[in-house]
């Protein structure tokens, strides 16, 4: 019952507050000159229409072009995953190649003078 009492309160005291505003004489003519703008806005279903299908445009729009964006980005992530394995084979391979090439042939590419071989780039003869 309390909240009962409560709105009407509410209620009560909006309507004399808005009937002691009218009061006034620019405000009444401020919301007449704003209810009939109101009242115009919704009976004007042509522009509200048109207003609706170019935001429904906008938006598929912009819907098209997010998932021709995710579906590009999915497409290079594939490539990707194929890509990847490649690499890492040639990674490995090259490694290889300078690990175990390294101790059997190092004298071959050691320059003159030096003593470790990270001070220098090899020298590969033919």
């Amino acid at each position: 019952m309390a909240q009962i009492s409560l709105v009407k309160g509410i209620l009560l005291g909006g309507l004399i507050g808005a009937s002691l505003s009218m009061l006034d004489n620019q405000t009444r003519k401020n919301s007449m000159y704003k209810m009939r703008n109101l009242k115009s806005s919704f009976t004007d279903f042509d522009s509200m229409s048109t207003s609706i299908t170019d935001t429904s445009e906008k938006v598929k729009l912009t819907a098209e072009k997010v998932s021709s964006d995710v579906a590009f980005i999915m497409e290079k992530v594939e490539e990707l995953k194929e890509v990847t394995p490649t690499i890492a084979s040639i990674v490995k391979e090259t490694k290889d190649a300078f690990t175990t090439g390294s101790s059997t042939h190092e004298e071959e590419y050691k320059p003159h003078g030096l003593t470790s071989s990270t001070q220098y780039l090899p020298q590969y003869t033919h």
